[in-house]
C-alpha cells in the first residue's frame, strides 16, 4: 500500500508500539491497518464481530469479540501495549424524529463500546489509544471549509452516527493522562480504497443500473475524502506520536488525501473511466432537502422505506465543509501517502470489475 520512501518514519513501529490491538479488523479500515501492522513487524491481536478476516500471519491472532462486551474487551486487551479503536455502527439517519429503538444500537456500540475500550485500556496498563472519528464531529450542514483543532464540535448534528461519534471522541480525548493511557483521534471523511466500500460501492452500482441521471447541489461547492491508505498512514503516525511527551497526546486530527473539490469532480475521473455519460444537470439543495427530511419523518413514524439518501448524506454531497491537515503536518509529520490522483488510478480496476459483475447479474439474474 505505501512506498517505502514516503514512510521512513514508521521503521520504528515495532519497539514504539510493542503488540497492537485493532478493533473493527474485517473491515475496510481495520483490515488494511492489520497488514501494514503486520509488514512493519509489529504483532496483533485482530478483533472481529461477524465478519472473519481472511488473513494469516505468525504475528497475527484473530479473536471475536463484541465491543459491547466489557468482559471480552478487558480479555481483548490483555497483553496489549497500542489500540487502534477503529469499530463503529454507521446510523446515518437523525433528526427529532428518530425513535429510540434507531438510536439506541449506535449509542450502545459507538459510545458504549467505546467506553468499554477506553476501561479495559485502563485496566489493562494499555499506552496508546488511537480512535478512528470522524470530520462528521464538527459538521452539521453548515459551511466549514479549513476546520481544525479549534474548530468546534457540532451543534445540530442530522445523523446519529455524527452525535455518537462527537461523544466516543470526547471520552477518548478526555482518557488521555490517565493511568499509563495516552489517547488521540483522527478524522478521517469519507474513505474509500480499491476494494469494497461504501463510497464507490454506492456510485459504480448506480452507474451499472441505469447511470446517474443529475449531480447535487451547486458545482461551487468543496469536500473531501480520505484513500484508506492515507487513513491508515495517519493512524500510525498518531500512535507513534503518543506517549509521555507524544504530541499527539489528547489531541485530534483530520487525516484526509487533502485534495477539496465537489463531490462530483472527486468522482469523474470513475464515471468516466467506467465510460458513462457525467451528469451535466444539477438539482439544488434547497429542493431536495425538505422533501427527505419529511421522507425521514415519515420512515420513522409510519414505516415507510428509508429515504434514497438521507439528510446527511445529501449535506456532505452539497455543503463545503473539509478539514485542514496543517496540525497533522506540525505534529505528526503527515502527508498523504497517496496522492488523489493516485488514489483514483488505483481504485479505478475495482470500480471496473464491480461495474461488470453488476452488468453481468443484470443481464443474467439467474447468475447472481
Amino acid at each position: 500500500m505505501y512506498n517505502e520512501d514516503r514512510n521512513s518514519a514508521l521503521d520504528s513501529l515495532r519497539p514504539e508500539l510493542g503488540r497492537c490491538l485493532v478493533t473493527g479488523s474485517a473491515g475496510l479500515v481495520g483490515s488494511n491497518l492489520v497488514k501494514q501492522l503486520i509488514t512493519h513487524g509489529c504483532k496483533v491481536r485482530a478483533l472481529v464481530h461477524q465478519t472473519p478476516l481472511p488473513l494469516e500471519h505468525p504475528n497475527l491472532q484473530c479473536v471475536r469479540g463484541n465491543i459491547t462486551d466489557g468482559e471480552a474487551m478487558r480479555e481483548a486487551c490483555d497483553g496489549i501495549n497500542t489500540v487502534f479503536h477503529v469499530a463503529s455502527m454507521i446510523s446515518l439517519l437523525g433528526g427529532k424524529s428518530a425513535p429510540a429503538s434507531y438510536r439506541q444500537p449506535a449509542w450502545d456500540i459507538n459510545v458504549g463500546g467505546t467506553e468499554n475500550i477506553i476501561q479495559a485500556c485502563l485496566a489493562q496498563g494499555v499506552q496508546r489509544l488511537v480512535y478512528t472519528s470522524s470530520v462528521d464531529v464538527c459538521f452539521d450542514g453548515e459551511p466549514l471549509p479549513e476546520m481544525d483543532q479549534h474548530t468546534p464540535y457540532a451543534r445540530a448534528p442530522k445523523s446519529v452516527y455524527a452525535e455518537t461519534k462527537i461523544e466516543a471522541e470526547k471520552r477518548v480525548l478526555a482518557a488521555n493522562g490517565k493511568k499509563e493511557l495516552t489517547s488521540c483521534a483522527i478524522r478521517p471523511d469519507g474513505i474509500y480504497g480499491p476494494e469494497e466500500n461504501l463510497i464507490l460501492d454506492a456510485i459504480v452500482v448506480q452507474l451499472a443500473k441505469g447511470g446517474l441521471p443529475a449531480a447535487m447541489g451547486q458545482a461551487n461547492t468543496r469536500q473531501d475524502n480520505s484513500y484508506v491508505a492515507n487513513v491508515v498512514h495517519g493512524a500510525l503516525l498518531a500512535a507513534l506520536h503518543l506517549g509521555g511527551n507524544g504530541n499527539a497526546c489528547g489531541k485530534a486530527y483530520f487525516i484526509s488525501d487533502y485534495a477539496p473539490q465537489n463531490t462530483f469532480e472527486f468522482l469523474r475521473p470513475i464515471i468516466e473511466g467506467l465510460h458513462c455519460r457525467f451528469p451535466t444537470k444539477r438539482i439544488p439543495r434547497a429542493l431536495v432537502m425538505p422533501i427527505l427530511v419529511f421522507w425521514e419523518h415519515l420512515h420513522f413514524r409510519l414505516g415507510l422505506p428509508e429515504p434514497l439518501i438521507a439528510p446527511h448524506e445529501l449535506d456532505k454531497v452539497s455543503v463545503t465543509h473539509y478539514g485542514s491537515i496543517r496540525d497533522a503536518e506540525r505534529d505528526l509529520g503527515y502527508t498523504p501517502a497517496r496522492s488523489y490522483q493516485e488514489a483514483i488510478q488505483e481504485c479505478l480496476p475495482y470500480c471496473k470489475g464491480l461495474f461488470d459483475s453488476v452488468k453481468n447479474k443484470k443481464r443474467n439474474p439467474e447468475a447472481g
